[in-house]
């Protein structure tokens, strides 16, 4: 019975450490995104925009640039979806600024979209077949007021993705992003 009890202490002992070393990789990675939102790059952005660039290369983007400024808008790129689920899609806004009292700020904005393509089902089954007139009526009022591409309406939302702006400055400037590990495991150890 001792056994028993010991054995199910320790355990207990190495989840409970488990789920705190859990916590605070947790909260070691929520403070370090929070310092890179608000991080100010020596570097210059002509120096900068290239790794920039490159991250959201290697992510599968393209994009558009603004000339003469620091700038940059993605596609679209698919993220997923199936024939049941919706079809999901993101973007990034990227904007370099110069700030007055010197060094520059990245800042970037996630957009996601949503869409889910209207399905076809019985009465679709019966115009094809031509087995009922009352099918028929409801694909003419289902086509008349459904959108035209075939799909329920999109869903779009916008937020500052610090995520990348974190994967930006581990890029950009390795010195100081490893600075800020260092800081997160001394405030979260």
């Amino acid at each position: 019975m001792g056994r028993i009890r010991r054995a199910w202490g320790v355990s207990l002992a190495v989840v409970a450490w488990v789920l705190a070393a859990g916590c605070a990789s947790s909260l070691r990675q929520n403070y370090m995104r929070d310092k890179a939102a608000d991080h100010v790059y020596r570097k210059t952005l002509p120096d900068m925009w290239p790794g920039v660039k490159q991250v959201l290369k290697e992510r599968g983007y393209s994009w558009k640039e603004m000339p003469g400024r620091f700038v940059l808008e993605t596609e679209w790129l698919d993220s997923g979806g199936g024939t049941l689920g919706p079809a999901s899609a993101s973007r990034f806004l990227v904007e370099g600024l110069t700030l007055a009292q010197g060094g520059t700020i990245l800042r970037v904005m996630r957009g996601n979209r949503l869409s889910q393509a209207v399905g076809s089902g019985y009465v679709t089954q019966e115009l094809a077949t031509g087995n009922s007139t009352r099918a028929q009526e409801e694909q003419a009022q289902a086509r008349e007021s459904s959108t035209s591409s075939g799909v329920l309406p999109t869903q779009q939302s916008y937020a500052r993705d610090l995520e990348l702006e974190l994967l930006l400055l581990q890029r950009i400037d390795p010195e100081a992003a490893a600075k800020l590990e260092v800081d997160a495991v001394s405030a979260h150890p």
